[in-house]
């Protein structure tokens, strides 16, 4: 693994109009991390903490409010429709529902070669049989190029998207809750397809999910969000033995645990998630923290280098200032 940043974000930030124009909804809010070529990074947090915000803001699907995206030194936020269309090529998407992002009109075989005839690459029969090369790699036999999406399972419509996400042999790939539709027996089959795929393929995963189980198994290092923003980041290693924030706490309580006598962490956070519209002030997480200072109700913490082993453990909480 390279020291150097395949993947650079700094102060990213997307916001989305309130109906009304009642002001501003901060989904990504001052996000900063950097990627290095063959980590996966892991995006963990609840429903609406602005995970798959951020993996699209990183693309450019979205365009972001303001912020930097740099890949492969580039700065996408700039680019024009055609270079940023060129760009595409290094980077690309897979989504969490593998049906609704099939065209069910399309053959197997049209959907993995769209890319390639997009880009002008190769001629019929070259990309015929890049098609064939690519069943093989995600282990869908040759003769499902014929067939159409409604046809298959769950996970082998997901295999057919990982193969036509690597038909342009991009080095970044934006995985969106890429098994959170499938059965836990196919689950394990996709994660470990990825994890070779990253090994035999160099690639760097921007691995989104809100299950921390499936992150602890696919990721280098793991970024906790709350609200729009990253409260703790670190070495997955560092991350799951020792967490530093209340929240990463309370979600890595809630993994299920086989050996009798595992106590959790943290007690659950009381209440639910506030409306992002209208956030708390200080530290968002203040109102359900059962730890919340005066502090925390009054001024943002910063997230802060706390140690780590290689990778900096950081976290964005008063009680370890």
């Amino acid at each position: 693994m390279s020291d150097a940043p395949l993947l650079e974000v700094d102060s990213l930030v997307k916001d989305f109009p309130v109906r009304g124009g009642r002001g501003v909804l901060h989904a990504v809010n001052t996000v900063s991390f950097r990627q290095r070529r063959g980590e996966t990074l892991g995006v963990v947090g609840e429903s609406g903490c602005g995970k798959s915000t951020l993996g699209r803001t990183v693309l450019q699907l979205l365009k972001p409010t303001s912020g930097s995206v740099r890949l492969l030194g580039r700065e996408l936020t700039i680019l024009p429709a055609e270079p940023l269309r060129q760009m595409r090529r290094h980077m690309q998407m897979i989504f969490q529902d593998p049906y609704s992002s099939l065209d069910p009109r399309m053959t197997v075989a049209a959907l993995i070669a769209e890319p390639l005839l997009i880009h002008g690459i190769g001629t019929p029969a070259e990309r015929d049989a890049e098609v064939g090369r690519l069943l093989d790699t995600v282990g869908l036999p040759a003769e499902a190029a014929r067939r159409h999406p409604h046809e298959f399972s769950g996970g082998q419509r997901q295999r057919i998207c990982i193969a036509r996400a690597l038909a342009l042999h991009p080095e970044f790939i934006v995985a969106d809750e890429p098994v959170s539709a499938l059965d836990v027996s196919i689950q394990a089959q996709i994660l470990n397809l990825l994890n070779a795929l990253k090994r035999d393929r160099g690639l760097t995963y921007l691995f989104i999910s809100h299950n921390l189980a499936v992150v602890k198994y696919v990721a280098d290092t793991v970024a906790v969000m709350y609200l729009g923003r990253i409260v703790e980041m670190g070495a997955a290693e560092d991350l799951y033995a020792d967490p530093k924030h209340p929240y990463t706490r309370t979600l890595i309580s809630a993994i299920p645990r086989m050996a009798p006598g595992t106590g959790a962490l943290e007690s659950p956070p009381a209440g639910d998630l506030p409306n992002p519209e209208s956030p708390p002030g200080g530290c968002t997480f203040h109102p359900r923290c059962p730890h919340a200072m005066e502090k925390c109700r009054t001024t943002p913490p910063a997230l802060t280098a706390r140690g780590g082993t290689g990778t900096p453990h950081a976290v964005a909480c008063h009680l370890h200032d």
